[in-house]
This record gives C-alpha cells, structure tokens and sequence, in this order.
C-alpha cells in the first residue's frame, strides 16, 4: 500500500527536525558573557564562611590585601570568572532552558586571579548553585578560608 504523502514531505520533516537539532546544539557553545547562574555562583564563594569560621572568603581577600599594603606588598586583583564544568554540562543546562525534562546539575567553577609580589595567583572552587556546596579545590583558595594566612 502507498503512503498518503509524498516522499518530499517526510524528507522536509526531517530537514526540519536535523536544522532545530542543529540550532539547539550551537546554542550548546562556550558562552561569551556570563550568565545569572555564573553570577550565582561567585557570589557564593564571595559569601562563604567555611565551617567553624567568622569571616567570608571576600572578606579575607580584602583584609589580606589591606595587610600586604600596608608592609608595602600591592596586590592588583583579578576578575572573578565562573563557569560549567564542561560541555555536557554546558549542553543540559541550554536545553533545560527549553525542556523539564533535562535536570541540569548545578555545578559550576569560579576563579579568582591576583598577583603579589610573589607572582600570580589564582584561587579555586566548585560551587552546586542548588545545594549550595562550595569547595576550595586548590592551596591559595583554602588560604582565603581563614584570616590571617
């Protein structure tokens, strides 16, 4: 039996389908600004107070600077950057913009940069913007954990 429509139409229906796919996926691409949830996520770090602590991590930042310049020791601080872990990530957290059915998982980087006079610096964390976890993954930003280090 021969179908009702004509072959050029299914053919178009799937042209169609291949081009909204395709659409979507360079949606997917290394974003150039960065979004709310980046903002989220460094003010997250900015607001931390670790466990058993009294100070944020941006007020350590600050005193520590304030300290060094008073001894002499300048600091020029750096832009804070955040992002998605990868593109995986990057490519659920577009689609759930468009589609429930995608659970983006929330997990984000956030980078602080700074040079002293013993060089550059950089310190970072991972952020869950929905559980609100903050980690310091490496030395200097554990140092901004505590005052005074």
């Amino acid at each position: 039996m021969r179908s009702k429509f004509p072959n050029n139409v299914s053919s178009t229906a799937m042209f169609v389908l291949c081009l909204f796919g395709l659409s979507l996926l360079s949606a997917c691409g290394e974003p150039t600004e960065m979004g709310p949830k980046e903002k989220q996520a460094i003010q997250m770090v900015k607001a931390f107070i670790p466990e058993g602590g009294v100070f944020s991590v941006i007020s350590n930042i600050e005193k520590r600077s304030q300290d060094d310049a008073r001894e002499g020791k300048d600091w020029e601080l750096g832009p804070w950057k955040a992002g998605l872990p990868d593109q995986k990530a990057r490519i659920i957290e577009t689609l759930s913009q468009y589609f429930n059915v995608f659970r983006p998982d929330g997990d984000y980087w956030v980078r602080f940069t700074y040079k002293n006079e013993s060089g550059g610096h950089e310190g970072a964390w991972n952020v869950n913007v929905y559980t609100k976890k903050v980690t310091a993954t490496n030395d200097d930003a554990k140092t901004f954990e505590t005052p005074g280090q």
